[in-house]
């Protein structure tokens, strides 16, 4: 049994808070739900009715030093991205205004429930909405206003899985914008013997950790993605939802190990928005600042360290600070802990790194985090 119980169940909203239309109707099943069947990460499938996919446990080393995809395969990234960023989730500036409400669980890599919590979003434009995180360990109320971003409760930014858990949902494509250098291609991929449609985006040199998504054949129907590392996520229980396919089951593994189950409690239309609701709470803390911390970018060119001799041949591991400049270049970098003689090579390549800029309310802000060099 997990270490903790969901904590907590449905938001209750009160009724005096919005106006909203309850969208049964607008929660039409895409097709049969029979059609579609359930995607899990396994090394074996359950069931007849069940597709494997296998765990990801490895990487690619190509030794290509092609630049670009050609041939029938090749795929105009930034085209596919935007053209496949309009029909999956809802990350979006042309909806009418929407609510939703997920119920989350995280776990650690021995498969133990460690945080649970809910996420609720009413969204009514890019600039106006409200976001709510409550669990057992993080809870935290953002208001989005004409006049910046306002935040109650917790004033630390999400983490990595809290801000995984809004992303998976609504922007699934979120991890293969910031991607850098990297070419891709269609590939038909078959799992317990059903074929989907994919896109893979790889480096052209080096070391290789395709990024994948998938696809129900001759649809747009997301169905699974490979993301950083070795994190896996499947799509099950899809909707259509103002023109958009939305996943009501998400499940991310890393690694093949469950890291989190994602569950769409509530999707509708808002019929008529209440300003108020958007108003920040007495107790807000903003608009927030030039500078953020805590959160974790993840950089789109990075550089290897070339280490003093004295450390060639060791295990070990440099935890430098950073500080990312509004262009996504790192203003400065310091380390903290590892082998101090290992400080100088991890800071000189770290300051050649290259991040996404980090934008709050579609504006660059300075980022404060912590990056690590390791040598294995």
């Amino acid at each position: 049994m997990p270490k903790s119980a969901h904590f907590l169940g449905l938001l209750f909203i009160l009724a005096s808070s919005l106006a909203v239309a309850r969208a049964q109707g607008n929660l039409s099943p895409v097709g049969n739900p029979v059609d579609l069947k359930t995607i899990v990460v396994a090394a074996v499938p359950p069931s007849d009715s069940v597709i494997a996919v296998p765990p990801a446990t490895s990487v690619t080393v190509s030794l290509s030093t092609k630049n670009g995809a050609s041939g029938a395969e090749g795929v105009d990234l930034r085209r596919w991205l935007n053209e496949e960023s309009a029909l999956n989730g809802l990350q979006s500036s042309n909806l009418q205004p929407w609510h939703i409400v997920v119920t989350y669980d995280q776990f650690d890599e021995d498969g133990d429930n460690v945080h649970s919590g809910t996420f609720e979003e009413y969204w009514a434009g890019p600039q106006r909405f409200k976001r709510i995180y409550k669990s057992d360990d993080f809870n935290q109320t953002d208001y989005a206003t004409d006049n910046g971003l306002f935040r109650s409760g917790d004033q630390s930014w999400p983490n990595r899985a809290q801000s995984q858990v809004r992303a998976e949902v609504l922007d699934p494509f979120s991890y293969a914008t910031t991607l850098e250098d990297v070419r891709a291609r269609n590939l038909e991929r078959t799992f317990s013997g059903y074929k989907l449609e994919c896109v893979a985006i790889e480096r052209s040199a080096g070391i290789s950790d395709p990024t994948q998504y998938c696809f129900e054949p001759d649809s747009h129907i997301l169905r699974y993605s490979r993301g950083f590392g070795w994190f896996q996520t499947v799509y099950n229980r899809i909707i259509s939802f103002q023109g958009r396919y939305l996943a009501q089951d998400v499940d991310v593994t890393d690694g093949g190990k469950p890291y989190l189950k994602l569950r769409v409690q509530t999707i509708e239309l808002i019929s008529r928005v209440d300003h108020g609701l958007f108003h920040p709470s007495s107790d807000a803390i903003g608009p927030l600042g030039d500078r953020v911390s805590g959160v974790s970018q993840m950089p789109m060119k990075t550089t290897f360290p070339q280490w003093p001799t004295s450390l060639r041949g060791r295990h070990f591991t440099v935890t430098v600070e950073i500080v990312i400049g509004k262009d996504g270049h790192v203003i400065s970098a310091h380390g903290v802990s590892g082998p101090p003689e290992g400080y100088k090579a991890c800071e000189n390549a770290v300051r050649k790194w290259i991040f996404p800029p980090y934008l709050v309310l579609n504006r660059p802000v300075e980022v404060e985090q912590k990056v690590q060099c390791s040598n294995n």
